[in-house]
């Protein structure tokens, strides 16, 4: 269960990256505003403060806008130059039957080489950096929530301490209403606004957006001459003709939601200073006297309290500077450039646009460039996920138990649901009786929503058996798996062929697919083959020695694998069958996809795919297409149809890390090593 269990997998990892991301972002906006108000040193208050309040809204446009791209994005794959053929397979007698039927020995495996320079965002530092930001999505989403909670109940003891300001004042009349109608006018302030004695204020404040008010201290009549209240109420009046009430309110929320970013709260507190400022400058305008109402201001210092954040009062920011700023304006004469402010500003919108065209290209470009066919740029991507040898060897019981209850809730938290094929040899001890342990599993991976598909019963190899040996193994395959299946009303429909080997000669290849018709299965046609067997393997043994360092290098180097097997077969798609379709991606059940699987899931999301069944995979009418395929290989099923069709037969590129490439090579040679000595015995 994630920390934020209301959102989905997809969603909540696009909400994390969004926080990630406003880290840079809200970074330059306010570097952006700090050249501006440089700049505009001597431009009028009116002028920083409009920079300021566009800088805060810019800070949280980017991480909306950053959202509804991470929600809705469908990358394009990365270009790719060449793709060059490896030894593939998913056991020994697969690796030795591809190697064998080329009539060569088998191929080195070339390290990995550096990645496209024209490669696209999946490819790049930031797509790697993302891959692992996602994996701390939930707990960053978390903190945040819990923060913008902490936040919003502090704006929410505002907004309660401003109503208890208004709820214990007193109109006020005579002189003082007089002087405010009267100011009112000048500053052609066209509502009607309140003026009221409140105990509970030390200083004069405005509060109220719909019906604002000038709340006064009863000091306010007694600590300030006439003119100085004059001074004080036209400062007040400027608030509530510049509506900065609700500049205000909206001014918290933009901070209670980016909270976390210390320039979001520079930017916030310049707003606010710059905004006493154009207010003092009004001030000064109605009443025409600067020096007049720098005493005022002097005199408030003797009253100054505290208001609530959600009022605005006379007092605000910093006393001094105002003061000192209003002295020295009126020593130096206003000096208000507003064509350069104006350009400033302008080349801080220009710069803000630029950033975020930058951070969000558009698919006609920078990911155009990089994609295949246009085409095929920004579409959206499907895949359907099976696992073979459910539910997995090398662990013990508990292990095993362990690793698939993990491996169902990465599923559920990714919304997948997936068919598990299973050999049901390994449910039976030596002495014939059942594991109930195992059979537990199938329980529940059936009672999560997902299927069973038969890989008969002891993952046999059609290649090396009679058509008939391997019909009675598909039928004792299937004995355990139809009871529990009848048990929920339903039944057993997915078959799959032990290492894609459907048959040598296209004899054999038709009877077995005319038996299992018979059966009422449905063939589970793979095109996304790949070498995880060979990663689960050493992934496996790392775990049983103890070494998790090893452990560690192996999934590190796993989900960068799978990446470059993706893109392989997304371009072979299109050379064969002109487009992209619903892929179907084999995977082996284990530690290492229990593990990792949320980092494969999050890497096909940032690729554009979404999770299918099998079933809603195979409606493509791709899946159609004629298989003539026989051979002494199993393949992905679009390398069956490139042979049908008379097209290139390409053999997955592996392009194995070099961790892999050792690990494999040393399986090789145990492999040789072993049939030399069966050899030396006959």
């Amino acid at each position: 269960m994630t920390p934020v269990g209301f959102l989905d997998r997809h969603a909540l990892d696009a909400l994390g990256l969004t926080l990630v991301h406003f880290l840079w972002q809200g970074a330059l906006v306010a570097l952006l505003y700090a050249c501006f108000a440089a700049l505009a040193r001597r431009a009028s208050a009116e002028v920083r403060h409009l920079a300021a309040c566009a800088a805060l809204a810019l800070m949280l446009a980017l991480p909306v806008g950053t959202f509804v791209l991470k929600l809705n994005q469908r990358p394009a794959p990365p270009a790719r130059e060449s793709f060059s053929d490896a030894a593939d397979g998913r056991d020994p007698a697969r690796t030795r039957a591809r190697v064998e039927a080329r009539g060569e020995s088998a191929p080195p495996l070339r390290a990995r080489e550096a990645r496209d320079e024209a490669g696209g965002e999946a490819l790049t530092l930031r797509g790697w950096a993302e891959t692992r930001v996602g994996a701390l999505a939930p707990w960053l989403v978390g903190a945040w929530a819990l923060g913008v909670f902490a936040f919003a109940l502090r704006a929410l003891g505002g907004w309660l301490a401003v109503r208890r300001l208004r709820a214990g004042a007193r109109a006020v009349a005579g002189p003082a209403r007089a002087t405010l109608e009267r100011l009112a006018a000048r500053l052609e302030v066209s509502r009607a606004v309140g003026l009221w004695q409140s105990a509970l204020v030390e200083v004069p404040s405005v509060v109220g957006f719909l019906r604002p008010a000038v709340l006064l201290p009863a000091s306010a009549f007694t600590g300030l001459t006439p003119a100085q209240l004059e001074a004080v109420l036209a400062h007040e009046l400027a608030h509530i003709r510049r509506h900065d009430y609700l500049v205000n309110l909206l001014q918290t929320a933009v901070e209670t939601l980016l909270f976390y970013h210390p320039a979001v709260w520079w930017v916030s507190r310049q707003a606010r200073a710059e905004r006493e400022h154009a207010c003092d400058d009004a001030a000064v305008e109605a009443t025409g006297d600067a020096i007049l109402y720098a005493r005022a201001l002097a005199a408030l210092e003797t009253l100054r309290g505290g208001a609530p954040r959600l009022a605005l009062a006379a007092d605000g920011g910093s006393l001094v500077r105002r003061i000192r700023r209003l002295v020295q304006r009126d020593a130096a004469g206003s000096s208000s450039r507003t064509r350069p402010a104006a350009l400033a500003l302008l080349l801080l919108l220009l710069c803000g646009a630029t950033a975020a065209r930058a951070f969000f290209p558009s698919d006609s470009g920078a990911r155009a460039a990089a994609a295949d066919p246009p085409a095929a740029a920004g579409q959206r991507r499907e895949v359907a996920v099976t696992f073979v040898s459910f539910p997995g060897n090398n662990l013990d019981p508990a292990g095993l138990a362990d690793k698939t209850r993990q491996l169902l809730r990465a599923l559920a938290a990714h919304d997948a649901k997936a068919v598990a094929f299973v050999n049901e040899a390994r449910f039976y001890r030596e002495d014939g009786s059942v594991d109930e342990s195992r059979l537990r599993l199938l329980r529940e991976w059936l009672d999560a929503g997902h299927e069973l598909g038969n890989e008969t019963y002891g993952h046999t190899n059609l290649y090396k058996v009679s058509v008939e040996a391997f019909q009675a193994d598909v039928l004792r395959g299937e004995q355990l798996m139809s009871k529990l299946l009848a048990e929920r009303g339903r039944r057993l429909r997915y078959f799959s062929y032990p290492y894609l080997n459907t048959g040598s000669t296209p004899e054999a290849k038709a009877a077995v697919e005319k038996f299992l018709r018979a059966r009422g299965y449905e063939i589970h046609p793979v095109t996304v083959d790949n070498m995880d067997w060979l990663f689960s393997r050493a992934y496996a043994e790392a775990l049983r020695r103890g070494d998790s360092k090893a452990a560690a290098a192996v999934r590190a180097e796993y989900v960068p694998y799978m990446e470059r097997m993706f893109e392989f077969f997304e371009q072979y798609s299109r050379e064969v069958v002109g487009r992209e379709f619903p892929q179907v991606l084999m995977l082996t059940a284990g530690a290492l996809n229990a593990d990792a699987f949320d980092d494969l899931a999050r890497m096909l999301r940032r690729r554009g795919y979404s999770f299918v069944t099998m079933e809603q995979a195979t409606r493509d009418a791709a899946y159609k297409l004629p298989d003539t395929y026989t051979g002494a290989r199993g393949d992905s099923w679009i390398a069956r149809w490139a042979v049908t069709k008379g097209l290139e037969y390409k053999d997955s590129e592996e392009n194995l890390p070099p961790l892999m490439q050792n690990y494999f090579a040393e399986f090789q040679k145990g492999l040789a090593d072993r049939q030399k000595q069966r050899d030396d015995k006959k």
